[in-house]
């Protein structure tokens, strides 16, 4: 494992989700009804997995792996792990391109600060879990990409639902 292939994964991972929300803006939908529509009752929509992911690398990248807290309370207190999906409020794109960006760029810089000796550190994590720095970077490409697909899924879901191609 190394910092180059991480951050090449991070950028793919980040890519695909991107990737994603350009289409739904492209594909002539109202794209805040598209964003907050459910596949089906209690189901997360394609806002709140965005936003999600941003959540997930604040608290993951600033709290988990730097030891400090999140930059963004509300953005970790509203869609990282243990939230809950809500109608109220749904973001907007240009909100969730912000959050994206801003702790995707934190992100990638405190990657890229690390060293290889960093990235075998072991670390105590929340339910008695040990964790290197470098197998939760891997962790964080792979819930992108989770979530990513779920994004994707949705917006299929939603095309179905609404009679689309």
């Amino acid at each position: 494992m190394d910092i180059a292939t991480l951050i090449a994964g991070m950028e793919f991972a980040r890519a695909r989700t991107l990737g994603i929300l350009s289409t739904i803006e492209s594909s002539g939908q109202d794209v805040q009804k598209v964003l907050s529509w459910r596949p089906a009752h209690g189901r997360a929509h394609i806002a709140w997995q965005a936003m999600h992911c941003a959540a997930t690398h604040d608290r993951y990248f600033n709290v988990r792996i730097k030891g400090g807290q999140p930059k963004d309370e509300p953005l970790v207190t509203n869609f990282a792990g243990g939230s809950t999906p809500t109608d109220k409020n749904v973001p907007t794109l240009t909100d969730i391109r912000q959050k994206l960006e801003i702790s995707f760029s934190d992100a990638l810089a405190t990657v890229r600060g690390l060293s290889q000796a960093d990235l075998a550190t072991v670390q105590d994590l929340p339910n008695n879990t040990k964790r290197s720095i470098g197998e939760s970077v891997t962790l964080l490409i792979w819930h992108e990409a989770h979530h990513q697909g779920q994004m994707h899924l949705t917006w299929n879901l939603y095309k179905q639902a609404h009679g689309l191609k």
